[in-house]
């Protein structure tokens, strides 16, 4: 594992500043993300922050409610291909029965348990034909006892408890985007590509219900004009609606039905990314700004009407990077020119809540993916609704360097607690359970002690408590997944690459998924 060593502080803002240049701590496998400043519109990278502000305001695009069924070009609703179909054009995923869970491996490293150790649950190899390129799982979503992952031109859903499959869904097109959050009700919005080429464009919609394994409605997003770009989505569900946010035209759907709910045209103002869940949030570009000197808002969205519940007006020269929470709305800002980066907590009804402060380099965990590059909903952080909690970056470097995650009030924007990794080792926030704070503890490349490990810390706590500890055995095999996103549910641990590489000799002996519990 190499550790970098972060740089210098750059300048601070006029509301205080967290240090700047943050990254998620360093791993095996490929970089992430680049180690310089972001470029201006939605980066990629794992971001950093600092604290922000601004004025309220007016504004925003001109939002329209559609008067008619659909938004693509006479495309109606159409079926999707049953579970365990076979693709419906050449070059999708084999149509070969997919193998059963890897017990072999899970075996291997259940040799290796010692007394307080989780057991490996189960653990599956990709079983999907891939390009010769780097591919990108996504997901996962968790719907029941099932998790679901989408690779390529196929969507899988997995037993939690034995990892069996209990549906694959072949796609004809490959998927570009998907929101990275499902609906209440268990259903997702994907975009594929048009054509079956790789330079076709990203442009067709479609609902996908992960409780049946079917896909329902689909259809081609109408061109809104001759600057509506179809290389960067944000995608974001909000109850029933799926907002397809681009460079220049916004537009949103019902998920039910596919029905077209309102666009936004450009204006003074424009939509270009949203995060969803509990408020359907927007980020706005003006026209007024540069790329150096952005001017951008933060709108709430009415996700049945499309207008706007309330609007801030963000501070001219800084850009919105991410969305960490939208209840209570915690938002990255970034000043490209002047090396400045901010964090500020926006109230429900809109007003300034407060800029957070820290001393420390902060690791958000952003990823970094082609498919997240417009997404503002991709940051590892965690908050409970008063205390915002992000992890520092790591102290020192070598094997010995640690992290912390630091605790925000929200009210004030300052420090209230600090609860430090287990000497060596790095943690990365990883939700809240009840009061308590749970954690991962990543696994280290070398050492005695160098296993994974979930992990909490209860309300006052400085240090962390072992919930699950994997063996000392699981730790290759948990390293050779590529920047591994995890669900942590019922007892059960379960870590799933975010990229495969596509490669005829070796993508079906390529780890994807891996579970763990007592």
């Amino acid at each position: 594992m190499t550790q970098h060593t972060p740089p210098p502080p750059g300048p601070a803002g006029p509301y205080g500043a967290l240090n700047p240049h943050g990254g998620a701590p360093a791993q095996s496998g490929p970089p992430t993300g680049p180690s310089g400043p972001p470029r201006p519109r939605r980066r990629t990278g794992r971001i950093l922050l600092a604290a922000a502000a601004a004025l309220a305001v007016l504004g925003g695009g001109t939002w329209y409610a559609a008067t008619r069924d659909g938004g693509g070009h006479g495309d109606g609703p159409s079926a999707g291909a049953p579970a365990h179909s076979a693709p419906a054009s050449p070059g999708g995923p084999s149509a070969a029965p997919p193998a059963g869970p890897d017990t072999a491996g899970a075996a291997r490293i259940n040799a290796g348990r010692k007394p307080g150790d989780a057991k490996a649950l189960w653990l599956r190899k990709n079983d999907t034909d891939l390009p010769n390129a780097l591919v990108e799982v996504l997901g996962p979503w968790t719907v029941g006892d099932t998790i679901v992952t989408a690779t390529h031109r196929t969507v899988s859903a997995y037993g939690t408890s034995d990892g069996r499959l209990r549906w694959s869904l072949a796609l004809d097109r490959d998927l570009c985007r998907a929101t990275p959050t499902a609906s209440a009700e268990g259903r997702i919005a994907v975009v594929t590509r048009l054509e079956p080429g790789p330079k076709s464009e990203c442009r067709s919609l479609r609902m996908i219900d992960l409780r049946t394994g079917k896909q329902g409605w689909q259809k081609k997003i109408t061109q809104e004009g001759p600057w509506d770009a179809f290389t960067d989505y944000s995608l974001a569900i909000t109850g029933d609606t799926v907002t397809a946010g681009r460079v220049s035209f916004s537009t949103a759907y019902r998920l039910g039905d596919g029905r077209q709910l309102f666009r936004q045209a450009p204006g003074r103002c424009t939509a270009q990314a949203f995060a969803g869940g509990p408020a359907l949030i927007a980020s706005l570009s003006c026209q007024d700004g540069t790329a150096d000197v952005p001017h951008e808002l933060i709108q709430e969205v009415d996700p049945v009407t499309g207008r706007a519940r309330w609007t801030y007006d963000v501070k001219r020269g800084y850009h919105i990077d991410h969305v960490y929470s939208v209840r209570p709305l915690v938002v990255s800002l970034y000043d490209r020119a002047n090396d400045k980066r901010a964090v500020l907590a926006l109230t429900d009804k809109g007003a300034r809540r407060s800029a957070l402060v820290g001393p420390d380099q902060y690791a958000p965990g952003c990823t970094s993916h082609s498919s997240d590059t417009n997404s503002l909903q991709n940051c590892r952080t965690v908050t409970d609704g008063r205390v915002f909690w992000m992890a520092t970056r790591a102290s020192g470097t070598g094997p010995g360097a640690g992290n912390q995650v630091v605790g925000f009030d929200l009210d004030t924007g300052t420090v209230v607690r600090r609860v430090s990794a287990p000497p060596g080792r790095l943690v990365m926030p990883l939700r809240m359970s009840g009061p308590d704070l749970l954690v991962e503890v990543l696994p280290a490349p070398t050492g005695t002690a160098r296993a994974g490990a979930v992990a909490s810390a209860g309300p006052g706590a400085t240090a962390f408590r072992p919930l699950l500890r994997l063996p000392e055995s699981s730790a290759e095999a948990h390293l050779r997944l590529d920047e591994p996103n995890a669900v942590y549910q019922d007892g059960r641990y379960v870590l799933v690459s975010a990229n495969l590489v596509g490669d005829d000799a070796h993508e079906r002996t390529s780890d994807i998924l891996m579970a763990f519990g007592p």
